[in-house]
Order: structure tokens, then C-alpha cells, then sequence
């Protein structure tokens, strides 16, 4: 089996009461491009901040290349480049 590059499972996260991201799953393949579309305040930004461990998830998974960015920061960093907005 291969490894996804991405490996979102149940993701949530909130601000306060306002939920930014409920229970979504993402996989994504090596070799493969996907885009995040969405309206203001849909939680594309919120999506990309948990991947990079800039804020905890309240649920789910996230792995990047097998990896908890939580646990293995150094490691997943090492393969991204993060350019915001």
C-alpha cells in the first residue's frame, strides 16, 4: 500500500462556538494535485493551518507523508513550502 501524501480523517475545528471545519476527510495520493474551493469562512485556511500544526485540530486525524505534524514537525517541514495568502 502506498502512503497518501495527505491523510485527513474526521477533522474539526472551532473558534469558540464558531465551527471553522466539521468532521472532514481528506486523502491525497503522491503524484496527485487537488485543490481546497470554498466560500469565505468555508475552512480552507483553518484545513491548511491544522496540516501544518499551526493550530490543533479539536478532532481527527492529520498525517502528512505517514507523519503527525504534531508529533514530527521538523521531519513533515522539511518536504513543504507554506507561501500564505
Amino acid at each position: 500500500m502506498i502512503t497518501p501524501v495527505i491523510a485527513l480523517e474526521n477533522l474539526s475545528h472551532a473558534y469558540g462556538r464558531a465551527e471553522a471545519v466539521h468532521d472532514f476527510s481528506l486523502t491525497v495520493a503522491p503524484g496527485r494535485c487537488y485543490g481546497l474551493f470554498g466560500r469565505n469562512g468555508a475552512g480552507k485556511t483553518t484545513t491548511m493551518k491544522c496540516l501544518l500544526n499551526l493550530l490543533r485540530p479539536r478532532a481527527g486525524t492529520v498525517r502528512l507523508f505517514g507523519l503527525d505534524p504534531a508529533k514530527h514537525e521538523v521531519e513533515v517541514k522539511r518536504c513543504l513550502a507554506y507561501v500564505p495568502d
